[in-house]
Parts: C-alpha cells; structure tokens; sequence
C-alpha cells in the first residue's frame, strides 16, 4: 500500500515543532520573569516548561484532525447509505460516496484521500475492501472507524442488510457528536472563566510592579519571596493543566 497518513501520529513539520517550542519557551519566560525577575531562573522555567506545552500543542492537532477524520467518515457513510439503498453494490457506493465527498471536500482532504486509496488498492491491487477498512481503521485509531471496520469484515458479502448497517453506524457517530457538542457548549463558559482566573494572577503581579514604591520587592529579593513565586508557579501550572485535561471529551 502507498504511505498514506497515520492519524494518531502528529504531521506536524520539524520547523513547526522548534517554533511552537520557541514561542512557548519565550511566553512562560516571560511569566517567570514577571515572579522571579531573575533571567536565568526564568528562562530555565520557559525552556522546560516550552518542551511539555509544546507536546501538548502537537497532541491537540492530532485530536483535531482525527476529529475532522470521523466527522468526514460519518458523511462517507451517509453518501454510501444513500447509494445502497438505490441499489448499488459495495464498490459502486464506495464510488458514488467519493463523488459527493468531492462536492463537500476539496481534494485534499483527508476522506477524499482515503476513499481515492480505497478505490485504487481495491481496483489495482485486488485488495479486499474489508483489508482496505480495517488498514484505515488501524491508522485512525478512532473507535468509530474500527467498529464499522470489524462489523464490515463479518458481513462483506453475507448480509443483505449492509444499507441499516450503514445507517446505523453513521446514526450512533452522529448521536455521538451531537452529546460533544452539547456537552461542548455546556462547558464553554466555565472554560472561559477558567482562562480568565488564570490569566489574573499575571495581571495583578504586572500591575503591582507597576505602581513602583517597591511594593513588590520582597518578591523579588528576598527568599521568602522566591518561594512564595514558586509556590504561585507550580499552582498556576498545576491550574493551566487540570483546565486543560478537564477540556477534554470523549464519548
């Protein structure tokens, strides 16, 4: 089979990983800055903390676009519903399918590219369809995929039901969806006020620093000023990553 895309593995580039990792790096220095007002210290606390931020950045495009990937599979599955039921074999909608994602999608998206690869190892390569499932089921790593992938496998030529099975499939990822984004829109503004007091603290040491009269210089010069900054720091990211983990949904 051609190299095709392996989901659950960032595609980010080299030069995309050193510029997240840079601009994260330069970003927590600076909030170091803002509680230590030492360079040294601070910059060791960016370059640390850039290299979690910045795998914590490339996992989140890889949740994005196997989230894109099942969202597109569900229409796939639609489009080929639609086109057993007028009376087309397996093939034939998979064909069919292909030309209505190409009317939603451009050419590069990802189903577009899958369902093209499908159609080219199964006609070139004589490559079995339920082969050719469960290779995009191993390399997606969503459920959803692989759930259809399995059940295709055990009824490919034995059941005259293919079309409620598709239905059925494309329904439960759609109910799925529907739930995330309920439960999406449910959160949305606690995660805002969460930002929100995490952004605070930042706020309120840059504008005591401001004001001058060394308000502020026991803690930056003394040791229990250091430690009560550090104490600050490892709060806030301990706060930064539970609002993260607590963003995160799976149905």
């Amino acid at each position: 089979m051609p190299n095709m895309p392996v989901y659950y593995r960032c595609n980010m580039k080299k030069y995309e990983h050193i510029l997240v990792y840079a601009v994260c790096a330069v970003l927590v220095s600076g909030i170091a800055w803002l509680f230590y007002h030492i360079v040294p210290v601070s910059a060791g606390i960016g370059l640390a903390a850039g290299i979690f931020l910045e795998k914590l950045y490339a996992r989140s495009t890889i949740q994005k676009r196997q989230k894109a990937l099942r969202l597109q599979f569900k229409d796939f599955l639609e489009s080929m519903s639609v086109a057993v039921r007028a009376g087309n074999v397996e093939v034939k909608a998979v064909e069919s399918a292909l030309k209505d994602l190409k009317l939603s999608y451009n050419a590069r998206a990802d189903i577009v590219r899958e369902v093209e690869n499908i159609l080219l190892q199964y006609e070139k390569g004589g490559i079995e369809l339920k082969v050719l499932f469960q290779d995009l089921a191993a390399r997606s790593d969503i459920e959803d995929i692989r759930s259809f992938a399995a059940i295709y496998a055990v009824i490919e030529g034995k059941s005259d039901r293919f079309g409620d099975i598709l239905m059925e499939t494309e329904q439960i990822i759609g109910d799925k969806m529907e739930i995330e984004q309920e439960i999406e829109t449910t959160i949305t503004a606690a995660k805002s006020e969460t930002m929100m007091m995490l952004v605070m603290p930042i706020l309120i040491v840059v504008v005591m620093s401001g004001m001058g009269g060394g308000l502020m210089d026991a803690l930056f010069t003394t040791a229990a000023g250091h430690l009560a900054a550090t104490v600050a720091l490892i709060i806030f990211g301990l706060s930064f990553v539970l609002a993260v983990k607590s963003s995160e949904i799976e149905v």
